[in-house]
């Protein structure tokens, strides 16, 4: 019983390649308008923040309402701004997109409300409302800016197909390149 087994192997490789940016610095994104968006909401909501704490009786009017806007959009901003800029929102897991865009909306609302109390505060006192009305009209312009931010950030998550963890542009410059191989055995014996 003497046989013999002559054994031929066949490899099949299958290579798949993704890209997806490095956590780092972006320096496209910060010459970018999304950018440039988020620098002006920040330094707008400082100035609001600013003006209504100028008035002398501000708690009493709503301006801790204005001043809570102001201060947790403007470290909610920074937050996102270093997120994009160093690339670490695409590492994150979750519908990042919608998120923002849920927050920009949100926003809006609150910045509408913040310029009525401001408005309606102002029209009350005779004196000393230099800083309300101020506050006032840097709400509105700010209410501009985030409208823009929200209608681009609208713009992205249509862009992106609602796949909201998903980066929409290739702009971050070095790309990161995933590699997985699969290997397929083939054994054929003959006898």
């Amino acid at each position: 019983m003497d046989s013999q087994y002559n054994v031929d192997s066949t490899e099949k490789t299958t290579t798949t390649t993704s890209s997806s940016g490095d956590v780092g610095l972006d320096k496209m994104y910060m010459k970018s308008i999304d950018s440039i968006l988020k620098i002006a909401e920040m330094v707008l909501s400082l100035i609001i923040f600013i003006c209504v704490t100028s008035h002398p009786y501000y708690s009493h009017i709503g301006g801790g309402w204005v001043q809570f806007v102001s201060i947790s959009c403007l470290i909610t901003v920074l937050i996102l701004w270093i997120f994009f800029m160093l690339r670490i929102i695409y590492k994150l897991p979750g519908p990042w997109m919608l998120i923002i865009l849920i927050y920009y909306v949100v926003y809006c609302v609150f910045y509408l409300i913040s310029f009525l109390v401001c408005a309606i505060q102002a029209g009350k006192y005779s004196s000393g409302t230099g800083g309300l009305i101020a506050g006032a009209v840097f709400c509105v312009i700010i209410l501009v800016v985030l409208g823009a931010d929200t209608f681009f950030q609208f713009r992205k998550w249509q862009d992106s197909g609602s796949s909201f963890s998903t980066r929409s542009t290739t702009s971050s410059g070095g790309a990161a390149t995933t590699t997985t191989t699969h290997t397929t055995y083939e054994t054929r014996t003959q006898y």
